[in-house]
């Protein structure tokens, strides 16, 4: 089913330059969020701001975001989803890592 957001790739911290303007999948830790931007840790241990879209909130210490990469690195949010208080990040970013590696069958 798609709800109207394109096709992404996901990605951790490391990758972002390679998607300058456009959309990603990003998992990451809160690590502080104000309303208006959210930090977080991504599964490689960087640091991505993301400008959050107006209204949303992150409920859980691990959200995805889907949004587009900005030429400092920073993510424009188009929409979020909670993946609750506990994920493996180390795994997680094996997985990214070979999807990358693999993206023909991902």
């Amino acid at each position: 089913m798609n709800h109207g957001l394109p096709t992404t790739p996901r990605v951790n911290s490391s990758m972002l330059g390679n998607y300058v303007g456009q959309p990603v999948r990003f998992v990451g830790k809160i690590v502080e969020q104000n309303g208006t931007h959210a930090s977080m840790q991504a599964c490689d241990h960087g640091q991505v701001q993301i400008n959050m879209s107006p209204g949303s909130q992150y409920t859980s210490q691990y959200v995805e975001v889907i949004g587009e990469v900005q030429q400092d690195g920073s993510i424009n949010e188009l929409s979020a989803c909670s993946f609750g208080d506990s994920f493996d990040m180390e795994t997680y970013n094996q997985l990214v890592i070979k999807m990358q590696q693999f993206s023909t069958v991902f």
